[in-house]
């Protein structure tokens, strides 16, 4: 037996026209379970471009496609999935007679039991009849996904704690230094290092005065040797606003030195984007000449 009745597909048909479907789950406080749930159905064709919508509301949850950990109710021929309920005592082996899990299922786990063939069908490449995909399912049982998802979170939450909000500071110290590292104002210092100064570059640039796009960031790495990197156009973006010299790209050492006119570089890579210099002086160097060359300088609106 491949699990409980087949689910039925959303609730309304869709065109390209239409808006995506809409999950439901609670605003507030949130959990790995509804987490797990809402990331397990975006893993399904109809749900992929799905809208999370995070509420309580009654009258908003009615117009989802499909509800999780909220709403007080289990039904899923109307796609809803709560566990909150007092009547609600369901198990893996209570929905799936042969299965000898005895727990009391979460909505992950209801999202699990009720997708989950569907899902590994889909993510391996076969029909939902093939055994592997019986087999899959419980081996990778929903307790396994649960305690991987609550490990990933974890660590996501301690690099936001420990190294991207610390680097906030960093970041605002680095601007507020900005022209004693050079006159123009366009080129920061990580005084400590490396840290994800990117996305609070980027919010703290439009504030400020005067205006100014920043091009570079220069800091040392682990083995204390320096790097210029390249500010992207924009966030996530694989284009520089100003990228180092076509000519030094893929080059290095000595044959850097050679075409660039400054001793000392270790690399550029081949899209220009970062390169390596042994001092922090040199690095300098390689930021003010790709200044000196370019021919348009656009500014912060």
């Amino acid at each position: 037996m491949l699990g409980p009745d087949p689910v039925p597909p959303p609730k309304r048909p869709r065109s390209k026209l239409m808006a995506p479907p809409r999950i439901g789950t609670h605003n507030g406080t949130f959990h790995c379970d509804e987490a797990l749930a809402c990331a397990l159905l975006r893993l399904l064709p109809e749900y992929r471009d799905a809208e999370i919508v995070r509420t309580r509301d009654p009258e908003k949850l009615a117009s989802c496609d499909i509800v999780v950990d909220v709403g007080g109710e289990y039904d899923p021929r109307r796609h809803r999935y709560d566990h909150h309920q007092r009547s609600f005592t369901e198990t893996m082996s209570s929905l799936s007679p042969g299965k000898p899990w005895q727990t009391k299922l979460s909505s992950a786990g209801l999202i699990y039991l009720h997708f989950g063939h569907k899902l590994l069908a889909q993510l391996l490449g076969t029909s939902e009849e093939d055994s592997m995909v019986g087999t899959l399912y419980d081996k990778a049982g929903f307790k396994r996904a649960m305690d991987l998802v609550q490990e990933e979170f974890l660590q996501r939450l301690d690099f936001y704690q420990h190294s991207w909000l610390p680097a906030r500071a960093l970041v605002e110290e680095a601007l507020a230094q900005r022209f004693q590292v050079d006159p123009s104002g366009e080129i920061v210092e990580l005084a400590k290092g490396a840290c994800p100064w990117k996305e609070h570059l980027y919010h703290l640039e439009s504030g400020l005065s005067p205006p100014v796009a920043i091009f570079f960031v220069i800091y040392t790495d682990q083995a204390g040797q320096w790097r210029i990197q390249c500010v992207p156009k924009e966030p996530h973006s694989f284009q520089s606003r100003l990228p180092l010299p076509e000519p030094w790209r893929g080059l290095r050492d000595e044959a850097l030195d050679q075409v660039s006119g400054i001793p000392g570089c270790i690399f550029v890579h081949a899209s220009g984007f970062i390169g390596g210099h042994r001092t922090r002086e040199g690095a300098l160097s390689m930021a003010r000449a790709t200044l000196a060359q370019r021919s348009y300088l656009p500014q912060i609106s």
